[in-house]
């Protein structure tokens, strides 16, 4: 009789336990597993789901809730319904609208109701840093036992002309360095990123009101402001946004935003000529030529010259440009924006190379002058950088094409020390990816730059 007893209540108990969960389990966290973060842009979470259990999970609804590391919530957003055999397992991806892209410690937590079975979560603590420069000596930050997802470069031309792959043999070196002659830099501490760029003349003690290296400049550091006449286009005159943006394109460093040049490691010389209207005069011919022989004089090796033309320019203009090249300078300008055939002044220019711009479609954009002057393309169709006040704007022109093809060129020149920047334009023409009709043709000359096949096949 008592072994009877016991065998019945062991048979009641299987009989409730199947009943409860099917021989399964009880919902767990842990049926929430490889959990990851895939994509920034959008903020995307991965997951599995796995039913442990013994019966099917139906309707499962949920959500992702982001949280800084103070525990203050981001963002809330939904999970599609979900079915779940038992036994069986579900990879899962939940994206938000929105980009995140803040370096920081984070949180995400998946909660899912399971109906009936009750509420489950799993929890990911994650770190963003920024964009990654594969040869730079790692920082330590906060987080180092987090999971670790990096940046994502927000200048889809930056991927295109292939500067992620290329930092793997060298991202710049600050030997090299390149002018632009624009409309000023902000270089101030509200664009940290474009401020660890700059040049510095080591030839020159600042703030001692004294010509040090005795080059007709006093106290030029970063370089000369010829559109107020003294060392620095923070002070007097407004800048407008196109130098800042320009320069950001070719050097910014990684940051805090998600923006990083073509040549992060390179040096930026400021030579600021236009106005705050981003314009110049025609009496103002002769400042140009002077800017120029500046950038020359004090060693640049790249001449970043967005900036054109409606009618030819003086004679001594051409001899400044000649001069340049003279001293083995490259020039990098542009074809225009007019959207015809007829490349404007400078790039028209023999000892100019002339960049026409791309879409992210390897079109020519819409806007790009076309003509035999043009020597190379480059993406210039809704390109983001950095304007003044460290903000960031996209914007489209052949300003801005030309700036990627002075990145690599830079690199061109970090990467291969022993070539004069004549022999590394030589090496990117050699390089570039083909577009429009086979060889050289009028809008996109010899073809579309490409940073990793410069520097690893160039020649």
């Amino acid at each position: 009789m008592r072994l009877r007893w016991w065998i019945a209540c062991l048979v009641l108990l299987l009989a409730l336990a199947c009943s409860l969960r099917g021989l399964g389990q009880a919902p767990s966290s842990q049926w929430i597993s490889a959990i990851e973060i895939p994509s920034l842009r959008p903020f995307t979470v991965s997951f599995r789901l796995s039913n442990e259990g013994g019966a099917p999970l139906s309707d499962v609804s949920g959500t992702v809730t982001l949280s800084d590391q103070y525990g203050q919530v981001i963002e809330v957003y939904q999970i599609e319904s979900i079915d779940v055999l038992p036994g069986g397992s579900r990879a899962i991806e939940a994206r938000s609208r929105w980009d995140f892209q803040q370096p920081g410690m984070f949180l995400a937590e998946i909660s899912l109701d399971l109906g009936a079975e009750g509420l489950i979560s799993n929890l990911l603590g994650f770190r963003i840093l920024p964009i990654p420069l594969p040869l730079e000596v790692p920082t330590v930050r906060p987080g180092e036992h987090l999971y670790t997802v990096f940046q994502e470069p927000v200048n889809w031309g930056l991927v295109r002309v292939s500067a992620p792959e290329a930092w793997n043999i060298s991202h710049g070196r600050e030997s090299v360095v390149v002018a632009v002659i624009d409309s000023g830099i902000d270089h101030s501490d509200a664009v940290p990123q474009l401020a660890g760029s700059m040049w510095v003349n080591p030839d020159e003690i600042a703030g001692n009101g004294i010509d040090d290296d005795r080059n007709g400049y006093v106290d030029d550091v970063h370089g000369w402001d010829f559109r107020d006449g003294d060392n620095s286009s923070l002070v007097g005159t407004t800048l407008h946004w196109h130098g800042t943006f320009v320069a950001g394109i070719i050097a910014a460093r990684p940051g805090n935003v998600p923006i990083a040049g073509v040549a992060p490691g390179i040096r930026l010389m400021d030579v600021r000529f236009l106005d705050s209207n981003n314009q110049f005069m025609t009496s103002d011919w002769r400042t140009f030529a002077e800017a120029i022989d500046y950038a020359v004089d004090n060693g640049a090796q790249i001449i970043n010259l967005s900036v054109y033309a409606n009618s030819r320019p003086p004679s001594y203009f051409e001899e400044a440009l000649r001069r340049a090249a003279g001293h083995g300078v490259v020039v990098v300008g542009i074809s225009g924006n007019t959207g015809q055939v007829g490349v404007q002044y400078p790039g028209k220019y023999d000892s100019v190379c002339a960049v026409a711009a791309t879409t992210e479609n390897d079109l020519l954009a819409g806007f790009s002058t076309r003509g035999s002057e043009v020597a190379l393309c480059a993406p210039g169709d809704n390109v983001t950088s950095f304007v003044p006040g460290g903000g960031t704007s996209t914007r489209s022109g052949t300003s801005f094409a030309a700036p990627h093809v002075s990145g690599v060129l830079a690199l061109i020149l970090s990467a291969r020390s022993e070539l004069s920047p004549a022999q590394a334009l030589d090496v990117l023409v050699r390089s570039v990816i083909d577009l429009g009709p086979r060889g050289f043709d009028e809008e996109f000359g010899s073809g579309l730059v490409n940073a990793l096949e410069a520097l690893t096949g160039g020649g």
